[in-house]
């Protein structure tokens, strides 16, 4: 038997030190994943990592409970770390289409701190790369991550789940854009270091109607920052003593006091000759720019509680889209569950439509040298065509029936939900607000579809 599962652990949680402890510096992956790869027992391993989250998705052989390869998992990250504390709640280990459900959220961003989250896919993509590269997956997992990319292309194509933004990055460089749209050139002055500024950066980098200015106190930080970008370095004091003719000034430093007030805003538009408004951008806490030059005409001022509010109406009609970007999940893992028991059955099914065929092809002779002799070679091919076909799809019927009835009786199966089988399990106590984790189909009066030697695990 062979089984898919994710052991994880997220900032939800509130545990960072266990986040932490569970993160593998970058240069260290090949080989301290390789180690925990056989020190778990894992044929397949898929790790990803993010600031958010840290997640095993992998693939084993044998029978051994998700628990039981959780607590291998915690020995080897743990083992000589043992002043890091958690609580079961804390990580988290799914198997079966419980895992593959969970891996589906992720991908489509259903499972993000911010619901809609775009760069969530390509965190994951990432991570599926690194993990082949690093030849510590192959086939199988390949196969289960290559429909999760599909399922998250879905719900973006067919939600409007991406359409609203929501990260104050994203806002921002909207703004901007939209602040600019049709202007062959324009000066962006970006004010500060920090991590906001150098996504900016990266951003407008790219357009060659952009020209960059890094401003900051420290003239040697800003020069190292604008040589990376392609830019050019002004310290504040220049900036505001020398302003130049920019169209948008963005600013987030930890200054204690403005750096731009209504005087160096005068200056700032004294020196320009375009009719475009001058578009202050203020992320600081407190305040880069004192809000009181959004009086001052041909400027627009921005700053936290205006992106905020779009922020939050976005995000408003953002859930509107998670029940469709949800249903289409559950449609998912149900033709998941559907494939998988029509490959467990058909097996099961070859020998009968063998022994089907030939019976037909028995009658179809007697019938040709008996009732039948009139008929030419070309009727007599096509009778033959037309009975093989209806053998063919008679012989699928069960096969299908079966299938649909591991699909829709999954959410009354315990095993498979994903929680291992509730007659066979050790431990029945589990801390899940999911029904289906204690529920028996035999025990509800109907027939178990894990009889025999059939299982529905990945």
């Amino acid at each position: 038997m062979i089984s898919f599962g994710v052991i994880g652990s997220s900032i939800r949680g509130g545990n960072i030190s266990l986040l932490s402890a569970l993160t593998i510096p970058e240069g260290d992956r090949p080989q301290r994943l390789q180690e925990l790869k056989e020190a778990c027992g894992f044929s397949e391993l898929v790790a990803v990592f993010t600031c958010n989250r840290v997640e095993f998705y992998y693939i084993a052989d044998g029978d051994e409970p998700a628990t039981g390869r959780r607590n291998k998992l915690l020995d080897f990250f743990l083992r000589d770390n043992p002043q890091v504390s958690f609580e079961p709640s804390d990580i988290y280990c799914h198997s079966a289409f419980r895992a593959l459900k969970h891996l589906y959220r992720v991908a489509g961003s259903l499972d993000s701190m911010m619901v809609g989250e775009a760069q969530v896919l390509g965190q994951v993509k990432k991570a599926f790369s690194d993990a082949r590269e690093m030849g510590l997956c192959a086939n199988q997992m390949e196969s289960v991550f290559t429909e999760a990319f599909r399922v998250a292309k879905k719900i973006r194509r067919e939600t409007p789940l991406g359409e609203h933004t929501v990260s104050m990055v994203s806002l921002v460089v909207g703004e901007v854009e939209c602040h600019l749209y049709g202007r062959d050139h324009s000066i962006i002055a970006l004010v500060g270091v920090g991590p906001m500024t150098e996504k900016l950066a990266a951003h407008f980098k790219a357009r060659d109607d952009v020209e960059l200015i890094i401003v900051n106190r420290s003239t040697d930080r800003g020069a190292a920052l604008a040589e990376k970008f392609n830019a050019k370095a002004m310290s504040i004091t220049d900036f505001v003593n020398h302003a130049p003719a920019v169209d948008v000034v963005f600013s987030a430093t930890a200054a204690p006091h403005t750096i731009l007030g209504q005087q160096e805003v005068q200056a700032l538009l004294a020196n320009r000759d375009s009719d475009l408004p001058l578009l202050l951008i203020d992320l600081a806490i407190p305040h880069d720019i004192d809000a009181t030059v959004a009086e001052m005409r041909n400027v627009v001022y921005r700053d936290i509680p205006r992106f905020r509010q779009t922020a939050d109406k976005n995000r408003r009609e953002r859930f509107k889209a998670v029940d469709q970007a949800e249903r289409i999940v559950d449609i998912e893992v149900g033709r998941a569950h559907r494939q998988n028991a029509e490959r467990q059955f058909r097996p099961v099914f070859a020998s009968a439509l063998n022994e089907a065929m030939a019976y037909a092809h028995a009658g179809l002779d007697r019938l040709f040298d008996s009732k039948l002799q009139d008929l030419d070679d070309s009727e007599r091919k096509n009778l033959t065509h037309f009975v093989e076909k209806l053998v063919r799809y008679t012989n699928n019927l069960p096969v299908s029936a079966l299938a649909e009835q591991a699909d829709t009786s999954h959410g009354s199966c315990a095993m498979i939900a994903g929680y291992g089988c509730v007659q066979t399990r050790a431990e029945t106590n589990i801390d899940t607000e999911d029904p289906s984790a204690n529920r028996c189909a035999r025990h509800e009066g109907r027939s178990c579809v894990l009889d025999g030697k059939h299982t529905f695990m990945l």
